[in-house]
């Protein structure tokens, strides 16, 4: 809206924008309000006329006074009706800005070019929705009492000038002061409060790398360099905390003090003239100056800060939203058909295409040519770091294009899958279709294309099994093909590949090739990225790339007769295993494309076949009868807090029990020291009524009061006003010191001990059990670092703080109230009876809700977290409209508990108030009906005090509240800090450990392996053993329980049975010695936010010549003059997947244990590198022991021997050579899976390997 404004000389402004949108309904509110600001005015005026009528010879008559009871007692309730219609009003309309502006955030990110998200931390957009726009719902919230504030100082400073006169000027001027320093507070909390939440960004920026990658950190035993970095960003988090509570506490004593300061003021200006006043004055000044303590305090002091906050925090979003954006029709043009071309003609053309992604980026794509149609096969091969994935980023136009144009037809939709599969918490159902009508036929047909019919199969839960957060319960290979298949279920016009055969073996890697590849996609437009050079000769055409650049284009024998740069890569490849020219033909008939087997059957092609069959009718039921997966749901206490965590939450302080109640002490000395001097105001008062009165005003009432003040001379009387007024000075200035020092301790202790949970709940969450991430998204763990941990160190605080002290003030105003007017006690039991009986039904109610809206954002930080990995899918598909609609329904099903709660709270507050109401009442009825000759003083101040209790009332409600609702957080965070740790903190070993542990023989005595106690068992019966040394090659079809052997050697789950390792049982010794000992390489490399250096060696440990050599060995050499200090982006963007692959391999080999684990380590890099990395190995690790998986066997077809896994059991453990020369050998079909001549090399190799060995 704020674009769309006629006046192009205003900047487009948030605020402009929401104000349009939702001005008029604030107005109206604000109505209201008004409403009950002008019956706060008239209060003290009936009430100060209510109180002349007990003084002697007052003018006052029975029926006026029984209407100024009647007003008096009505006010409350006038105003306690307003008030809560303003605020449920006010609540209500600040929920939906914050909804608003969180759909707004999140339709941003949807269109964020992915230069601009390159540049915004995930950190900072969970902090945009998590913290920012709460600042506009607390600004809804009290933004009306920044005119209210203004209004009530005016009137009331006019008020007491028509009283007091001049002697009211130097009052006014101290207003002005306090209402100056509040916006200077307001000022300074924004200044803190903005660079306080960049480092919550960074925090939780981190959070989410370390929950990402906690296989690999707990396997590095990186938990504490991560905890130790977690906490420096926390302390210096926290000093900005703590900065905002001292100015917090500045601003509490400045408006705590302010009605003291002012009367100490007023009164001292009238001691200094020797000027006389009386009770009236001190009635209607003290309830109005209570009244603007409580605006001062509470009201406008929130509404200046809230509003301060809001303006850093709009200012960010705005930030956010002005952020370039996405704009694929800037660069591809999709032109209309000619009168030539077929109606069905499908094409995409190339025309020397240049694209980067910043303008000095080091990498650039230069002068890309080539055109494709309807049926073409384009594959794009190249080293790590050429420009393949990038390719594929321009052609969708996420990458931006600096010369040439990119044209489609007409209406053609892109489909992308991309290297790192996106796979988000649902069910492998609903990845799969994602927002698509469910069709059987097709379904099915898809996954039988990718193979993944024989693992749903195995899976309890068949297409209904629930993934977790980026699939986690499934391999690599699982993902790979889960990616492809919902990328298959759409139907679209142009596919682009990026490597999905990388991360399968050889065998499904065949079967998607034949069947998906050239199969489905017979017809489409298909651009694929592989290393797999045995299927180049199908592709109609080869991009041959190299450093960006384009170095020749064609086919196979084009390019094997025509390119010296491609036949030297394929020779490096294939050992001089030159193809012939027949090879080149792209029929179908090289391939075996034979009808499916039964080991591939699926539903769809059951029914165009024969469906006599037996096995195949049991197959169809066992697909279609499996049960349905519940989501795991976040575990929810019910009914009150339990007492404790009230308790935890004072020992995280360090001050204990004893501690709490010193503190509590000095709230109630304050709270007693300012009733006193209230007290000793009205009692000066009264003394001034009756000197005064008998001299002046009532010199002829016949029925005067007697008392001594009335016989002092002159110079007596002005020795006890200076007494008066020496009392009121001492009494104010310890009150005011008394409150700096509480408050000041008060916030300091609170903070402590949001930063001892903090460490605490960090602590525990690094060292529970890998299955408790598996089960748990990635949302729900960043929920309680960042809205639980932000509501603990900033809501909690400070509610807990007013909650305490309008305790205090409501208690001495009670126990002042009963001590000169005894009969109101009878009220207040009653009253407290009905308020305990309310707060019985309502206190387990609003806690539950409390856990249930904490529990229902979590949904929507991880959709955020899934959504922002997989923007660029999500945008091939055109689907961000579906995303943009699943985060709306995580959005109203919050606001729907939200809702709930705002509503119990106004429910709560209108009958507590109703009862407090009608105790006014009680109270205004019983003085008139049983005065016993009380001094006028008194009577002013109970009343005044009675009426201000209502608000006190209203207000500790509020509070009593939110300190509950606020409580639920430090449940939920207690709840994490006693999540049942891997392993006892302090084990030590059952055994001690040789000096020179491990030498490397593993021996697997009977190992059984589960991810928790209650799954299956992924692992049966493992026996096999591993002489020191010893190279192993691991292999298997995909989801056979390679990686879980991996795992099980880690310890990360429940074992049964036992790992020998140099004949200690891990099992005997602790987690952190035994995984520093044994390095791996993971299947997806993980890098985090920070320099190379620091990603490579995290403690510190070798030097930088050392850390060289290790890249070195790998062949990779930062491409920036900063050397190790190069940043790394978050994920490590910045590189190539390949290239981060290398960076891991650098960390095994700096690390020289005597145990290497390579988990598909060179799956996304080149055949030539591949060979590389793997002489690398072979020379760096030749004194050691080497577990390799990979589907390459190539890569571990020269090893000592050869595991074949088969869903978790052990099919064969022997030489590679022995095997393949065994006609039954499940590895030698494997091989023969490759194709003869990559079989006759592999053979040939074998052999070689084997005579080595001999010799």
């Amino acid at each position: 809206l704020a674009n769309k404004s006629n006046n192009k000389k205003y900047k487009p402004s948030l605020f402009r924008a929401t104000w349009k949108v939702y001005g008029s309904r604030y107005y109206v509110i604000g109505l209201f309000l008004f409403i009950y600001t002008t019956c706060r005015f008239i209060q003290p005026f009936v009430l100060a006329r209510f109180t002349r009528y007990f003084a002697p010879c007052s003018n006052v008559s029975f029926t006026e006074v029984i209407v100024l009871a009647i007003l008096t007692s009505a006010f409350p309730w006038i105003m306690f009706l307003t008030r809560h219609t303003t605020f449920i009003g006010t609540s209500l309309g600040g929920m939906r800005l914050r909804c608003a502006y969180s759909e707004l955030i999140f339709r941003k990110l949807m269109r964020l070019s992915m230069g601009s998200l390159g540049k915004i931390s995930s950190g900072k957009i969970v902090n945009l929705l998590t913290n920012d726009v709460q600042t506009i719902e607390r600004l809804a919230i009290d933004g009306h009492f920044l005119w209210v504030g203004l209004l009530e100082t005016f009137v009331v400073l006019v008020i007491l000038w028509s009283r007091v006169g001049i002697t009211i000027l130097l009052a006014i001027i101290y207003t002005c002061f306090v209402m100056i320093l509040q916006m200077i507070y307001g000022k300074c909390i924004q200044l803190i409060w903005t660079k306080r939440v960049r480092k919550t960004d960074l925090r939780i920026k981190l959070m989410n790398e370390i929950v990402k990658s906690i296989h690999l950190v707990k396997m590095y035993v990186w938990e504490r360099p991560f905890q130790l970095k977690v906490e420096r960003v926390r302390r210096r988090e926290t000093v900005y905390i703590i900065l905002q509570s001292l100015v917090n506490t500045v601003k509490i004593v400045n408006a705590h003090a302010f009605p003291t300061t002012f009367f100490l003021i007023i009164f001292g200006l009238l001691w200094y003239r020797r000027a006389p006043f009386d009770t009236d004055f001190f009635t209607i000044a003290f309830v109005l100056i209570s009244y603007l303590r409580h605006t001062y305090l509470h009201n406008m002091s929130n509404a200046y800060t809230n509003l301060s906050q809001y303006w850093a925090a709009s200012n960010r979003i705005k930030e956010f939203l002005m952020c370039d954006e996405y704009n694929r029709s800037n660069a591809i043009a999709y032109h209309s058909k000619t009168e030539n071309e077929e109606s069905d003609t499908l094409y995409i053309n190339v025309q020397q295409v240049s694209s980067n992604w910043e303008e000095n980026s080091s990498f650039e794509l230069n002068n890309i040519s080539f055109s494709a149609c309807g049926g073409d096969l384009i594959m794009i091969i190249g080293s790590i770091a050429s420009g393949k994935s990038s390719l594929l980023m321009t052609l969708l136009g996420e990458m931006p294009i600096t010369n040439g144009k990119i044209s489609y037809s007409t209406k053609s939709r892109l489909c992308y899958v991309p290297q790192e599969s996106w796979i988000f918490s649902g069910t492998i159902r609903e990845n799969i279709l994602y927002g698509l009508d469910y069709d059987v036929q097709k379904f099915y047909r898809c996954i039988h294309a990718t193979a993944l019919n024989i693992d749903l199969e195995k899976l309890p839960y068949g297409d209904s099994t629930i993934v977790g957060d980026n699939g986690i319960i499934l391999s690599g290979g699982q993902k790979a093909r889960l990616s492809l298949a919902r990328a298959l279920y759409r139907d679209d016009d142009i596919y682009l590949l990026d490597d999905p055969l990388s991360a399968v073996d050889v065998e499904v890697g065949r079967h998607i090739f034949e069947k998906c590849i050239i199969g489905k996609l017979q017809f489409k437009i298909c651009i694929l990225v592989t290393h797999q050079i045995q299927f180049l000769k199908y592709a109609t055409k080869i991009i041959f790339l190299d450093k960006g650049i384009q170095v020749a284009t064609g086919t196979y024998t084009e390019l094997l007769q025509s390119c010296p740069a491609f036949t030297h890569w394929t020779e490096t490849i294939t050992h001089k295993l030159r193809s012939d020219s027949t090879s080149t033909d792209t029929s179908s008939s090289q391939l075996n494309l034979s009808p499916p087997t039964s080991k591939y059957l699926t539903p769809f092609s059951l029914l165009q076949t024969d469906k006599g069959s037996d096995e195949k009718e049991n197959l169809l039921l066992a697909l279609a009868d499996k049960p349905i997966q519940k989501e795991t749901i976040e575990s929810k206490r019910t009914g009150s807090i339990d007492l404790n965590v009230y308790i935890r939450y004072i020992r995280a302080s360090g001050c204990g029990i004893l501690g709490l109640l010193c503190l509590f002490l000095m709230f109630a000395v304050t709270s007693t020291t300012f009733l006193l001097v209230n007290w000793w105001l009205g009692r000066w008062s009264n003394s001034e009524r009756i000197r005064y009165g008998s001299t002046n005003i009532m010199s002829n009432c016949s029925s005067m009061e007697q008392s001594p003040i009335t016989n002092m001379s002159n110079e007596e009387w002005f020795k006890e006003r200076d007494k008066n007024f020496y009392v009121l000075f001492g009494l104010s200035s310890l009150s005011v010191i008394l409150l700096f020092i509480r408050t000041m301790i008060y916030f300091l202790s609170c903070h402590i001990t949001a930063r001892s949970l903090h460490n605490q709940m960090f602590n525990s969450l690094l060292r529970a059990p890998v299955f408790f991430f598996d089960t748990n998204p990635i949302g729900r763990v960043v929920n309680r670092f960042s809205k639980d941990i932000s509501s603990i160190d900033e809501k909690l605080s400070d509610v807990t703080y007013h909650f305490v002290d309008v305790f205090f003030t409501i208690s001495s105003t009670v126990i002042l109230i009963a001590f000169v007017q005894p009969l109101s006690l009878i009220s207040m039991v009653l009253v407290a009876f009905i308020m305990e009986r309310v707060r019985r039904v309502f206190t387990p109610a609003v806690q539950d809700i409390k856990r249930l809206e904490s529990i229902s954002r979590s949904p929507i930080y991880s959709h955020l977290s899934s959504s922002i990995q997989g923007i660029p899918m999500i945008r091939s598909y055109g689907a961000q409209q579906t995303c943009i609609q699943e985060f709306s329904h995580c959005l109203d099903q919050h606001t729907r508990v939200y809702s709930i709660m705002l509503a119990m709270n106004r429910w709560l507050g209108m009958r507590i108030e109703c009862v407090v109401s009608a105790f006014v009442g009680f109270l205004t009825f019983s003085i008139l009906l049983t005065y016993q000759n009380l001094p006028i003083s008194d009577l002013s101040l109970i009343l005044a005090h009675s009426f201000t209790l209502v608000g006190s009332v209203q207000w500790i409600i509020r509070l009593t509240v939110d300190v509950m609702m606020q409580m639920t957080n430090v449940e939920r965070v207690i709840e994490y800090i006693d999540l049942q740790p891997e392993e006892s903190p302090n084990v030590k070993n059952l055994r001690s450990l040789p000096p020179q542990w491990p030498i490397g023989g593993i021996v697997f005595d009977n190992l059984s392996f589960r991810y928790s106690s209650t799954s299956s068992w992924v692992l049966t019966n493992i026996n096999i053993s591993i002489q020191p040394n010893e190279k192993i090659g691991i292999v298997g079809r995909t989801g056979a329980g390679k990686s879980s052997l991996i795992q099980s050697i880690f310890r990360m789950a429940e074992l049964n049975g036992r790992i020998l390792i140099d004949n200690v049982d891990t099992q005997q010794i602790s987690l952190y010695d035994l995984r520093r000992h044994i390095s791996i390489i993971p299947q997806n490399p993980v890098l985090f936010n920070d320099t190379i250096r620091i990603n490579l060696d995290p403690f510190g440990e070798y030097s930088d010549i050392e850390i060289w050599n290790a890249l070195d060995e790998v062949q990779f050499k930062p491409d920036t003059i900063d050397g190790l200090q190069q940043q790394v982006a978050e994920g490590g963007s910045n590189f190539s997947v390949g290239q981060r692959q290398l960076i891991c391999l650098a960390r095994a080999l700096l690390r020289k244990n005597k145990i290497l684990v390579i988990d598909e380590a060179t799956a996304n890099v080149d055949h030539r590198t591949d060979e590389l990395i793997q002489l690398a190995i072979r020379r760096k690790f030749v004194n050691c022991t080497v577990l390799t998986i990979a589907h390459r066997l190539r890569t571990i077809i020269d090893s000592d021997k050869i595991l074949v896994l088969s869903h978790g059991q052990v099919m064969e453990f022997a030489n590679p050579y022995e095997l393949l020369c065994e006609d039954q050998s499940h590895f030698a079909e494997l091989v023969s899976q490759t194709g003869d001549r990559e079989a006759a090399h592999l053979i040939r190799q074998a052999r070689r390997a084997a005579m080595t060995r001999h010799s």
